[in-house]
């Protein structure tokens, strides 16, 4: 079926417009104007294109937040700490549960708060690419851990066959003297190029920053993971006028919780406006991450799409943003996730309560949400 969405303003790469987008539900495209397209009344409605969350590990946010001390002076004393107690509760029941519900926890988390397109840094687990998972998640990586818990030789050859796709690992996560000297030990493995993700690098130098951004590597942000563990956070404003900066959620292990909470938390620490922040969930990463179809709306992208209420500022709004005051989430032109007065068909859709509000969800995920004994906080099924 061919629909188009009028009534509403959306966000073109251009600016806002108040003219239809018009979407292939076949395809999950948005498509060029069509006279015969089925008319979608949003009235009241901003559409954005679908957020993109740099950063998460996927099967992890069944786990609560966990510390075990005010401030570390580096994560990999955290892991150290976590990993020692793996074989006591809660984390030797939560480590049981199957795979496959463990990374639908995760999935849902990010779909229900707006986000269609996430990077797991972990293995690509088969449940990520399964028809039934909510979300898309980038599938050609390369990844490490760290260079704490990895060996050179290992980051190395991760590197070497993952090419030519971006290839992540946390670096510098720490504000003592060994989390600043990573980068120079990543950087005399040959391994800081275009390539290169590099995700929280709180310990990063002024020099090493500008070494990095020169030979073209990126970086993503997590706030509230850095708040959380080090009571710090890297300084993003280069990363920003480079175009190099991503904005990732991480998992709800040591975060705030979803992509709109971490948006919060760095609209928080004063870095950047809501408008410049924006650009870490959409566009930035699409070009960094080498995602051609995604980050903003325009014909022949996937019509992956958010409703948020309509203001004159989307931006500021998007910012204080609760999941439940999403209308709708649309990934590859089905809706997921919505507000049952919206005018969207609801055929094939069952009631659910998110936060409290009524909402209607697509039944299939419904059906398989109602196989797990994990449940999502905050999500009821009716």
């Amino acid at each position: 079926m061919q629909f188009k969405l009028t009534g509403c303003k959306w966000l073109s790469p251009d600016g806002v417009r108040d003219d239809p987008l018009y979407i292939d539900n076949r395809t999950g495209r948005i498509i060029e104007r069509n006279p015969k397209a089925h008319d979608i009344r949003l009235e009241g409605v901003m559409l954005l294109p679908g957020l993109i969350n740099a950063h998460d590990h996927l099967e992890l946010n069944h786990f609560p937040r966990t510390k075990y001390r005010d401030v570390y002076p580096n994560a990999h004393v955290w892991g150290e700490d976590v990993s020692a107690r793996l074989g006591e509760e809660p984390f030797k029941s939560l480590q049981a549960y199957p795979l496959w519900e463990r990374c639908l926890i995760g999935g849902l988390k990010n779909i229900l708060s707006g986000v269609t397109t996430a990077v797991h840094h972990n293995p690509y687990h088969r449940p990520l690419h399964k028809n039934w998972f909510p979300l898309d998640v980038l599938k050609n990586y390369g990844w490490a851990h760290s260079l704490h818990f990895d060996t050179p030789e290992h980051i190395k050859k991760a590197h070497r066959d993952s090419a030519p796709h971006p290839f992540m690992m946390h670096l510098a996560e720490g504000t003592d003297e060994s989390a600043q000297a990573e980068f120079k030990q990543l950087e005399a493995l040959g391994l800081v190029d275009e390539r290169l993700v590099i995700i929280h690098s709180v310990g990063l130098t002024e020099a090493d920053t500008k070494t990095a951004i020169d030979r073209g590597a990126s970086l993503v942000w997590c706030p509230s993971t850095n708040d959380y563990l080090l009571d710090a956070t890297v300084n993003v404003q280069q990363w920003y006028e480079a175009r190099r900066l991503m904005l990732g959620s991480d998992s709800r292990l040591t975060a705030d919780g979803d992509l709109l909470d971490e948006l919060r938390a760095a609209h928080a620490t004063g870095q950047l406006p809501a408008d410049a922040l924006w650009h870490l969930i959409s566009d930035f990463p699409a070009q960094c991450l080498g995602l051609q179809d995604v980050g903003t709306l325009a014909v022949g992208n996937r019509a992956n799409i958010i409703g948020i209420p309509l203001t004159d500022d989307p931006f500021e709004t998007l910012v204080n943003l609760q999941r439940s005051d999403l209308l709708f989430v649309m990934r590859r032109g089905r809706v997921v996730i919505c507000d049952p007065e919206l005018d969207f068909p609801q055929d094939g859709y069952s009631p659910v309560k998110l936060d409290g509000r009524a909402k209607m969800m697509v039944a299939r995920l419904v059906k398989r949400l109602k196989r797990m004994s994990l449940e999502e906080p905050g999500l009821s099924l009716i």
